[in-house]
């Protein structure tokens, strides 16, 4: 190996053919790492999958009695107790790939829309998700509630949730970085997508400290060796500065966070210290015999079988790298890894197929499922890294999107009848329903039409979609002379005017938000003012919202509209300083 440190400059080898392009689309090396990359990880997480949370007499019922070597139909049950014992078929991943790919989804040209992210991605994935840790799932059904934002995400337990659940899904936020050489320009993202469902130091870091292997590989062509890991960690070490930074992170989350724990800047310190250990721990058997004894080593020293310790973001991260010392060619590795029953054989093969795809001289010997659609997510990011601004997700407009309160309610009907995956789009169905022992409930195959596959909860009686249902018929008639509607005041022209006066208070945040919307416009202002609220006055939200009632709105709701973005703004504004003061205090 070479004496490259991590973020180094390219090797000759790279710069030679980073003026070659495919198609007139990104260079030809950064298109094809990101596709090994994406491939390899998606191949680990297939084949790692089926020998996850069992023992060796429950990986030979699943495989046959057959030896664990490429990806295989297998059967799992899904849906826990009251759930159904689901056919998978070849090549089918599990969550690690599912929100991997929800991730990809949610970056733009104009960068990651954690919004999206975590109010759209997260709640619907809980619909769909085949397998997800605890505090994964947790934090979706909390951030399904209208008045959680994600920077707030305050679920039971959310400060001890160190898990790798956020490990595991932030690769495409290095795959689509315009400079992986540069730590800042990929880990803040990293970070907020992160502290979406994970607060803990321990899981914070393992999502960091993989980003920062996975940017070594993608950067030079080769693995991050143990002393370029242990050189991350200096970077890593400043990564409450940036959060510090930032708005929504350094204002609001930090705050929240130091008032339940205390101090984040020596949590931080503990973990990076954790780090260091950790891959000290895993370099001291780097050359000790065979690639399946050496892995054995790592695992025995890491604990990974414990209980305790088999999820730790710090320790998984630290596992895929200490897996490429003990193999360097991607499916060899892989298969050491899924066969160390005990461990968390799919995430950790998963994010080493990362880390090895990206060096690697060719993809997978077997095609996952949805091969074509991780290819052209791959080559969507890979343009977006090159300054290209390919078509991307729709994602509902923020304004009038709520999250479906139940998991069986995500998939809906179009208004032409057709399946509708809230949030996703449409769908067709692969077969037929399959019942649930609980009555209520089915399961179903639907292919969405990005082209990816879904064993989705549903309901067995599906109702239309409230994007395509006629929400207006409900609302109070513009020529009605009544001042109420449905037991709650009307947003009229003449309200709005009156209490967006000079002479009046500004109006109540919450009685605004339970008035219904105008059957003209269709503007809910009320929802999108509680939306701006509960996200802590975002520049962004407020710019897009603005912008609407400007295009949209008479006068009147401009005013009204106005007014009430006056009262969150000033809420919000007054409450930054007391949030700085109590973080100044803790890290003194």
């Amino acid at each position: 190996m070479t004496d490259r440190g991590l973020f180094s400059r390219e090797p000759e080898s790279v710069r030679e053919t980073s003026d070659s392009t495919v198609r007139g689309g990104p260079p030809a090396d950064r298109r094809i790492r990101t596709e090994r990359s994406a491939l390899w990880a998606a191949y680990g997480d297939a084949l790692g999958w089926i020998s996850e949370l069992t023992d060796e007499r429950g990986l030979a019922r699943r495989t046959s009695g057959k030896p664990l070597r490429t990806p295989i139909k297998w059967k799992r049950r899904i849906g826990g107790p009251k759930g159904i014992t689901a056919s998978l078929p070849c090549g089918c991943y599990s969550d690690d790939s599912q929100l991997r790919l929800a991730t990809g989804r949610a970056i733009r040209p104009t960068g990651f829309d954690v919004e999206a992210f975590a109010k759209v991605e997260l709640p619907v994935w809980l619909s769909y998700g085949l397998g997800g840790g605890k505090s994964t799932s947790a934090a979706a059904a909390n951030l399904a509630r209208p008045r959680v934002p994600w920077f707030y995400n305050t679920f039971k337990g959310w400060c001890d949730s160190g898990g790798n659940g956020a490990a595991m899904r932030v690769q495409p936020h290095v795959w689509a970085a315009r400079s992986p050489e540069n730590a800042e320009s990929f880990l803040l993202d990293v970070m907020r997508n992160a502290v979406c469902t994970h607060s803990h130091p321990t899981g914070l870091m393992g999502a960091v400290l993989h980003s920062l292997a996975l940017a070594q590989a993608m950067t030079t062509g080769r693995s991050p060796a143990p002393r370029d890991l242990t050189e991350a960690l200096a970077i890593a070490a400043d990564v409450p500065r940036m959060l510090r930074d930032d708005t929504e992170i350094g204002q609001y989350w930090l705050g929240t966070f130091e008032q339940e724990s205390g101090s984040f800047h020596e949590a931080w310190s503990r973990a990076v210290t954790d780090c260091e250990r950790a891959i000290r721990l895993a370099r001291e058997t780097e050359n000790c015999g065979s690639a399946k004894r050496r892995y054995a080593g790592v695992v025995d020293r890491l604990g990974l079988r414990e209980p305790a310790q088999r999820g730790s973001g710090i320790l998984t991260a630290v596992a895929a790298s200490a897996l490429s010392w003990c193999e360097p060619t991607p499916q060899e590795a892989l298969e050491v890894a899924v066969n160390s029953i005990g461990t968390d054989t799919d995430t950790i093969a998963s994010m080493a197929g990362a880390i090895l795809g990206a060096t690697a001289e060719h993809g997978p010997p077997v095609d996952v499922l949805d091969v074509n659609l991780f290819r052209s997510e791959a080559a969507r990011l890979a343009e977006i890294a090159c300054g290209g601004a390919p078509r991307g997700h729709d994602y509902p407009d923020p304004i009038h999107w709520s999250p479906p309160s139940k998991r069986a309610d995500c998939l809906a009907l179009a208004d032409d009848d057709s399946l509708y995956v809230r949030g996703l789009g449409r769908a067709k169905a692969m077969g037929e329903p399959i019942q649930s022992r609980d009555s209520r409930f089915q399961w179903q195959w639907l292919e969405v039409q990005n082209g990816q596959t879904l064993f989705i909860k549903r309901r067995e009686r599906l109702v239309q979609a409230p994007e395509f249902s006629a929400a207006l018929s409900s609302s109070p008639s513009p020529d009605s002379d009544s001042d109420t509607a449905n037991g709650s005041p009307s947003l009229n022209r003449s309200t709005l005017a009156a209490e967006s006066s000079p002479t009046s208070h500004s109006p109540n945040i919450e009685s605004v938000g339970e008035r219904p919307r105008e059957e003209r416009k269709g503007l809910n202002l009320g929802a999108a003012l509680k939306f701006i609220a509960a996200r802590g006055g975002d520049d962004r939200i407020v710019g897009e919202a603005l912008r609407r009632v400007v295009n949209e709105g008479t006068p009147g709701e401009l005013a009204g509209f106005t007014a009430g973005l006056v009262e969150i703004i000033r809420r919000h504004e007054s409450a930054k300083p007391l949030v700085h003061q109590r973080t100044e205090q803790d890290t003194k």
